[in-house]
């Protein structure tokens, strides 16, 4: 039987590229909410305007939800709707009272990261839910790149030896290719710029690879001082270290002036080192994700430096790469058993260290996490 799905937020820029998603994966999308609105199902449309870089798929868009039932309150769909998922893509300050109440009605979610404004809106409910066996899921996508499960899997196995630091970047395009007036960029919804909106990929990603959680943070901000609409960071850059002493630097912003990303990944350890963007997205156009890696390792002096070129592909998700169909996928085949690649916990964690920068930034001091 297909997953019967409830989806809260059809008015986010994510809906077309997630709905595609639902339509490969047999789900069926029994019940549309657009908070406070109610949705004509029959006259949806695909999204050409978008506030960020994400791309439209051009389907049918009315077709994938054709017969769901129509709700304005969200809190009564998750209660009323014959479903076994809410996907949530919505507003930060009130995602967590519909997490909430999924989690009282037995529903379980997979929901647009961070889930919440900070991390007190989610601890107690992350409590509830894990108590009451309910799966809540946060979209951290880099937890199936392939380059980045490479890295996992090599720093586990001591490829690296005793990891010393870590440096990421992730660039987005400048805010006059968006629409500010989006609520993501209006600080009483989303708290934060692009640290909270780009920046929990990385955030989480950075930690999740060394298998080690980011203990205390030094962060400071551009604000977005030129736009009419958007008072939020522009970008920032963000140091910190793990809980096994790593030190790392994070820098993001939306500052490139083109559409499309910038990213870089490095990291340096006693036995190895490893560079590599992590990925591209489909407006880029890049042939093969390139992960060089060095070694001291004597199995490996007579090329010590050799380089791994991943084809990624974007059938299933053109926007940023099948990666991002493949966290969907394994999601729904384990939120029953709790069998997913993030969980409420994990952004739980995002959370606190998302509000230890930000509380960095204020006092001008490191902060802990």
């Amino acid at each position: 039987m297909p997953v019967k799905i409830g989806y809260v937020g059809v008015d986010h820029h994510h809906r077309d590229p997630y709905f595609s998603v639902a339509s490969s994966l047999d789900l069926d999308v029994t019940a549309v909410c657009e908070p406070g609105r109610r949705v004509d199902v029959e006259t949806l449309t695909a999204m050409d305007e978008r506030p960020d870089e994400v791309t439209t798929e051009g389907q049918n868009v009315s077709d994938l939800v054709a017969g769901a039932s129509v709700y304005e309150n969200p809190h009564r769909l998750v209660a009323e709707a014959d479903i076994d998922v809410v996907w949530i893509t919505y507003r930060s300050d009130e995602t967590p009272a519909i997490v909430s109440s999924a989690v009282d009605e037995g529903v379980h979610v997979v929901s647009e990261k961070p889930i919440g404004r900070t991390a007190a809106d989610l601890e107690s409910i992350a409590t509830r839910a894990n108590e009451r066996g309910v799966t809540v899921a946060p979209t951290m996508y880099y937890r199936k790149n392939p380059v980045a499960m490479d890295l996992r899997e090599r720093v586990q196995s001591g490829f690296f030896g005793d990891i010393w630091t870590v440096d990421g970047r992730f660039n987005a395009s400048q805010l006059s290719y968006r629409d500010t007036t989006h609520y993501i960029y209006d600080s009483e919804t989303s708290r934060g710029g692009a640290l909270q909106w780009v920046g929990p990929h990385w955030i989480d990603m950075m930690p999740w690879i060394l298998d080690d959680p980011i203990d205390r943070v030094n962060a400071q901000f551009h604000e977005a001082e030129d736009d009419p609409h958007a008072d939020v960071d522009l970008g920032g850059v963000v140091q910190f270290e793990t809980e096994g002493g790593t030190l790392g630097t994070y820098h993001s912003g939306y500052y490139l002036s083109d559409r499309g990303k910038d990213t870089h990944l490095g990291l340096y350890g006693k036995e190895g080192q490893a560079l590599t963007p992590v990925h591209h997205d489909a407006l880029q156009h890049e042939p093969t994700i390139p992960l060089e890696l060095t070694s001291e390792d004597a199995e490996w002096s007579a090329a010590p430096t050799r380089t791994i070129e991943y084809e990624f592909t974007y059938d299933r998700f053109p926007a940023w790469g099948d990666f991002v169909y493949d966290y969907f996928q394994a999601f729904f085949e384990g939120y029953e058993t709790g069998d997913v690649p993030a969980t409420v916990d994990d952004a739980v964690q995002l959370l606190r260290v998302l509000d230890a920068a930000y509380e960095s930034a204020e006092r001008d001091a490191w902060a802990e996490v």
